[in-house]
């Protein structure tokens, strides 16, 4: 079998699905990308060019693996190939700052749907935006990617009430608000909690942060460490006490889970992505979309009494056992992708 995956190879997300799917395999994944231009007419050129050489490609696959339906899932229908799987990566990868954007995203997704043999959903919260993009139920696969449970283990680490320490592992872009989680933090200082917070991630807002975390007076409190091989972040999670991510928007997070696993106390936006998997006051606490303050109280409620979330802490980790592990998750994603793969085989013949 020949199997190729559009993507951007360099995410955590895009990693776990292609080695999840080589280990299951024994096979050898292609890959194929755009450039990374930060200039709009520059990506729109070269999203053009990326999808005419695929289209008169000679290159032919039994399978091809696609992410994001607005971009590379639309690509994949460029690629002769008998079986083409598309993963929806938000609750909805219909997104845009202006309604252009958005009404031309929604005709590309109903053109994918309709068009693909199966789509991935991670968890059932996208499926609502899927079947209104006329996605047919029946090709719609609902199950996370999941973690190798191997590096990412449950630390019982005793929590030091002095000096709590957080992590953020998002990227460092706007969506993801990092400068709204400086400002609680700065907040959580000036109330007197010590604390440590680590910085794992790159991004186009780099320095604005780093610059920001000096005007607020956190330099002795923000450890910034840049992007970091995925294989390191286990270490890092299990060295914290809380979680922080305060996205604006969120699909069925890989990071969410990353955090479960390893430990570390979830506070995060209240969104419907995150109410899937988080009992606000139980296993997570849930912050206000773009309110600062209710983040840094969040914050304040477990550093008063981490001993009251222990309970929900290990509840974490038995979920991700139960229904994140890779090996188990690939193994019924090749399964299926071998099946669809066979059947349309024997169509041809």
């Amino acid at each position: 079998m020949r199997i190729l995956f559009l993507g951007e190879t360099y995410r955590a997300d895009a990693i776990t699905w292609i080695k999840g799917i080589e280990k299951e395999s024994g096979l050898s994944i292609e890959t194929k990308e755009l450039f990374n231009n930060q200039s709009r007419a520059k990506r729109i050129l070269e999203a053009l060019r990326f999808f005419w050489s695929l289209i008169f490609s000679s290159e032919r696959y039994d399978l091809v693996l696609a992410e994001r339906s607005t971009s590379y899932g639309f690509f994949s229908l460029a690629v002769k190939a008998k079986v083409r799987v598309v993963a929806q990566q938000g609750i909805s990868d219909i997104w845009s700052t202006n309604a252009l954007g958005r009404w031309i995203k929604s005709i590309l997704q109903r053109i994918v749907y309709r068009n693909v043999d199966l789509i991935h959903a991670w968890g059932y919260v996208m499926t609502y935006a899927m079947l209104q993009s006329g996605a047919p139920p029946h090709r719609i696969l609902v199950r996370p990617k999941g973690l190798d449970l191997s590096l990412f283990t449950f630390s019982k680490k005793a929590i030091n009430e002095k000096r709590f320490t957080l992590i953020v592992t998002r990227s460092l872009f706007p969506i993801y608000n990092h400068d709204k989680i400086l400002e609680a933090l700065a907040i959580i200082r000036e109330k007197g909690y010590d604390f440590e917070c680590i910085m794992i991630g790159d991004g186009v807002e780099s320095e604005r942060l780093i610059e920001m975390t000096s005007h607020l007076n956190l330099d002795n409190n923000i450890k910034w460490l840049g992007r970091i091989d995925n294989d390191d972040l286990p270490e890092y999670l299990s060295q914290a006490d809380i979680y922080l991510a305060f996205p604006d928007s969120e699909g069925v997070s890989a990071s969410l889970f990353e955090a479960m696993a390893c430990g570390a106390f979830p506070i995060v936006t209240d969104l419907p992505a995150n109410r899937a998997f988080i009992a606000h006051g139980q296993n997570g606490l849930l912050a206000n979309q773009g309110d600062v303050q209710d983040l840094a109280n969040k914050i304040e409620r477990f550093m008063m009494n981490p001993s009251k979330y222990r309970k929900g802490v290990v509840a974490n980790r038995k979920y991700i056992d139960e229904y994140c592990n890779r090996d188990q998750n690939m193994r019924h994603f090749f399964e299926v992708y071998s099946t669809l793969v066979k059947e349309k085989s024997q169509c041809a013949e």
